[in-house]
């Protein structure tokens, strides 16, 4: 499909303000990033729904528009229209909006929370099983396997710790195996043992005989590890500075432990378990003032929490009430009301919509929603973007949770809430508990999507730009799929990971296309395949390859690497070079990119995938340049 780069340009500077709005333009390997005046002025739904735009993200005091390969195309004529300064700003302008401290503190939470929902997932749906089963007959309390499954769902959330240090160490740019040293300490049975030992006895335990430490159990907890490997960042660089080279390889793991373990123990991880407890306690006061109302309540305006992208940062406070009462009553209810409401809400704009391509989008929403519980496509797609809608998804969201809230329905585990995940909801000897979370999901179905029916909403129209028409009308050729699968191997070296887990949502959604993603344990990039280097980026954090079978590769190293302007990355090819497979691409020094705080999480795009009838991640765990990465058919 052929673009008019011109008119794409004019439309997107016609929306984001004007050129009078724009302090810098830059871009990357697929977006354009604006340093604009005043981000309010911006039409955001026009710049969304203009041709050739893939999506919108605000980050870091930039106004990102994601356009894709065709980026360099449209910033030249940008550039054209405007010939703007490609240097960006030291500090954002003084009429941006600023992060509080509270709302920091929150997406800093989510960030790490948020790849490490999986693996609690798993362990909170064997945690269910053994509330079903034994009801049901099927398993003996008293047997080994009982007690074997026990373990199983119980070894993720005692040792939280661990996992919240991996996915934090990312987070803030330190070594992951410290981290988890860090968590394993907090959870040796020693120390849990001597602990508890003396708290029984009424007595302190002292550092160096004379620095109290303070008790706190920390199996389950979120908050402590988190402070702690926040600090251990800065524990890190200390180190490193005042160690001689000759004996970094074992004076400074030493140092380090023998810093921050302490530090952990007797400050950050005392004051975490506090601030958790009021955290909880502030929430759950909340809850016994209200009683069921406050359930409704959260229910109707968690979507715009999800919205704020904080709703996982209420993990640690319903992972602690498990963990306390063995249940969850108050923020899981009003969750599952609101994924529930989404999906109705979308079954009704799928309903009376006339236009056959967002019936289409819609309805593909109402099944995501209401049985695998992810709401993002009904929020963001439906909705959101049509307003009205999400006016009655709040009305039925409010209503299940009062009736669910009233009823004193509880959840057991921590799944995502949704009809296949309703076993979570069953009480152990009160199977009545089933018929309450079923009808509380009935009810909040029919009311929102009788809500949405009545209030209605302005169906959506097919934009046809006619003073500015940006693509030209092709027929797209149908995808069919390839009698021989193409291997594509890993670039790079480390750990692969689903592109879910990467913590940008335009890789993560696969807006650019679907591939799958490394955590590089080596800083070198690889040819994956026989063909030629498309694009090298300037800056040396991006590659663009085109193989000899006309699959075309984007591998990107790290996230918001572009900031770097091209500091600790070293191309070893340029533009137009032909490659076979194996050879060296990009070197890049790992330590110093995370030690600027960037994440080296690298994605491997498919830019083609559509293309493609297949695009799928063939390998997991630690691969190397001779591994398969991505099948392509």
């Amino acid at each position: 499909m052929k673009m008019d780069y011109e008119s794409i340009a004019k439309k997107i500077l016609q929306r984001v303000g004007g050129k009078e709005n724009v302090i810098s333009l830059v871009h990357c390997m697929t977006r354009l990033r604006f340093t604009l005046k005043d981000e309010s002025i911006v039409d955001d739904e026009a710049v969304k729904k203009t041709k050739g735009v893939m999506g919108i993200m605000k980050k870091a005091g930039q106004y990102q528009i994601i356009i894709g390969n065709d980026v360099a195309n449209v910033y030249a004529e940008l550039n054209k229209l405007g010939n703007f300064s490609n240097e960006v700003p030291k500090k954002a302008p003084q009429n941006k909006e600023k992060q509080n401290v509270f709302s920091m503190l929150m997406d800093t939470i989510s960030g790490i929370m948020a790849p490490v929902i999986p693996a609690i997932i798993g362990a909170a749906m064997i945690k269910v099983l053994l509330t079903l089963l034994p009801m049901i007959g099927v398993l003996s309390t008293k047997g080994d396997t009982y007690n074997l499954l026990s373990v199983m769902g119980d070894g993720a959330f005692f040792f939280m710790p661990v996992l919240i240090a991996i996915s934090a160490s990312k987070k803030f740019g330190t070594n992951m195996y410290y981290a988890a040293s860090i968590a394993l300490i907090m959870l040796h049975p020693n120390f849990i043992s001597f602990m508890n030992s003396a708290n029984d006895a009424k007595e302190t335990v002292k550092f160096l005989k004379f620095i109290p430490v303070t008790y706190a159990s920390y199996a389950y907890s979120v908050i402590p590890i988190i402070l702690a490997v926040w600090s251990l960042k800065y524990v890190e660089r200390l180190v490193d500075k005042i160690t001689p080279v000759v004996t970094k390889n074992f004076l400074k793991p030493m140092l380090v432990v023998l810093i921050e373990a302490p530090i952990a123990l007797i400050i950050l991880g005392p004051l975490g378990a506090i601030c958790g407890n009021v955290l909880s306690t502030v929430v759950y006061t909340i809850h016994d003032k209200l009683g069921f109302i406050a359930i409704g309540l959260v229910a109707g305006v968690y979507p715009f929490v999800v919205m704020a992208g904080m709703h996982h940062a209420f993990t640690p406070i319903k992972l602690g009430m498990i963990a306390s009462t063995g249940f969850e009553n108050f923020i899981c209810i009003g969750e599952l009301c609101s994924n529930m409401a989404q999906g109705a809400a979308s079954l009704a704009v799928a309903v009376k919509s006339k236009n056959k391509d967002f019936k289409q989008i819609a309805g593909s929403s109402v099944f995501s929603a209401l049985f695998a519980g992810i709401t993002e496509p009904a929020l963001y797609g439906v909705t959101l973007r049509l307003k009205r809608p999400m006016l009655g998804a709040c009305i039925g969201a409010a209503a299940g949770g009062l009736f669910g809230g009233f009823f004193q329905m509880k959840c057991f585990g921590i799944a995502t809430p949704a009809i296949v995940t309703i076993v979570q909801y069953v009480e152990k000897g009160k199977p009545q508990s089933l018929l309450f979370a079923a009808l509380t999901i009935l009810l909040t179905i029919v009311v929102a999507f009788i809500a949405t029916m009545i209030i209605g909403f302005e169906d959506v129209v097919d934009e046809n730009d006619d003073e500015l028409d940006m693509l030209e009308t092709e027929s797209k050729e149908e995808v069919k799929v390839m009698e021989n699968a193409i291997d594509i191997a890993s670039p790079a070296e480390g750990k692969a990971i689903s592109l879910s887990e990467v913590a940008d949502a335009t890789f993560a959604q696969e807006i650019l296309g679907k591939g799958a993603a490394i955590v590089p344990e080596k800083g070198v990039i690889y040819a994956p395949f026989d063909g030629k280097v498309d694009v090298m980026f300037e800056t040396g954090h991006a590659v663009g390859l085109v193989g000899e079978n006309g699959v075309e590769l984007l591998v990107h190293i790290g996230i918001d690497t572009v900031n770097l302007e091209g500091k600790y990355f070293s191309p070893k090819k340029a533009a137009g070079d032909v490659v076979k497979k194996g050879d060296v691409l990009i070197e890049f020094d790992i330590e110093k990119i995370k030690e600027a705080g960037y994440d080296v999480t690298t994605p491997v795009i498919v830019s083609n995938t559509d293309q493609y009838a297949i695009v799928e991640k063939t390998a997991t765990g630690e691969v190397t340049k001779e591994s398969n990465l991505i099948k392509v058919q």
